[in-house]
């Protein structure tokens, strides 16, 4: 009897050890190679981390680390946008400007409004005794062939005017020269269709440090800016005029309060 069940465990054991090695062959093997297949991309995906990180021979990332440096990206990225919203903001033109930018150009009427504002500038430097040399009023920008966007004279017009209003409130003594420089448009974003064009000014004046020192603080401000700042008033929708080259030089041995100033000023409209 004895004898009858060693034989059947003896005959048992082969067939489970048959069942064993096809259970591992037909189940876990298949198994083993799918979980190594889906480890694949985790492990791709790890490398290039450690790769961006830096720490490409480290077996251990530091994921305490890496959530402080994404939550200071984040606040980063916040930071830009309101900085970006900010500077949008001051760039921005007034609402009758933007009109006149974007309908047909006339070149009547604005010869008509340029000789308007040329005669209102003409009698406030007048007023506040500053002189304005023969240059100045011939420097106001015309239409020229070359010209790809013609209506972008109303905004030149504009910032040559708060320009000049600026130095004229500001006293400065004399107004030698202006001019309006070509205008320059950057390409068309991808994100929100906006180009950017860049209109830079150029004028050349003599004055008092003091008022030189006023007109020169007031140029970036707006009007609500300019009264808060209890700065000479500048046109009520005076636009942001940022400083982009500025030579000063002393105008005479005897006059030592007294420069000359040579400054290139840049203003922005945003296109569509």
């Amino acid at each position: 009897m004895r004898l009858d069940l060693e034989t059947r465990y003896r005959s048992i054991l082969p067939l489970l050890a048959g069942v064993l090695g096809a259970v591992y062959l037909f189940v876990f093997v298949p198994l083993d190679r799918q979980a190594r297949s889906l480890d694949a991309p985790l492990e791709k995906a790890w490398r290039q981390l450690a790769a961006a990180l830096g720490q490409t021979n480290v077996l251990k990332l530091d994921f305490v680390g890496l959530t402080n440096r994404l939550n200071e990206t984040c606040a980063a990225r916040t930071a830009l946008e309101i900085a970006r919203q900010q500077a949008r903001s001051r760039v921005e033109l007034d609402a009758v400007l933007r009109a006149q930018i974007s309908v047909p150009f006339l070149l009547v009427d604005y010869q008509n409004e340029a000789g308007r504002r040329i005669g209102t500038l003409a009698r406030l430097a007048k007023q506040e005794k500053v002189v304005l040399e023969p240059a100045v009023l011939a420097g106001f920008p015309e239409q020229s062939a070359d010209m790809q966007e013609p209506a972008l004279l109303w905004a030149e017009l504009a910032f040559l005017d708060s320009l000049l209003t600026t130095a004229i409130n500001a006293k400065v003594a004399t107004i030698h020269f202006v001019a309006a420089q070509m205008p320059r448009t950057n390409a068309v974003p991808a994100i929100n269709g906006l180009s950017l064009a860049e209109l830079p000014l150029q004028i050349e004046l003599t004055g008092p440090i003091a008022n030189v020192a006023r007109f020169l603080q007031t140029l970036p401000l707006r009007a609500d800016e300019i009264k808060a700042a209890g700065l000479p008033a500048g046109p009520v929708n005076k636009p942001a005029l940022f400083i982009d080259r500025l030579v000063l030089r002393k105008q005479a041995p005897e006059k030592l309060d007294e420069v000359r100033v040579s400054l290139r000023a840049v203003g922005f409209v945003f296109q569509k």
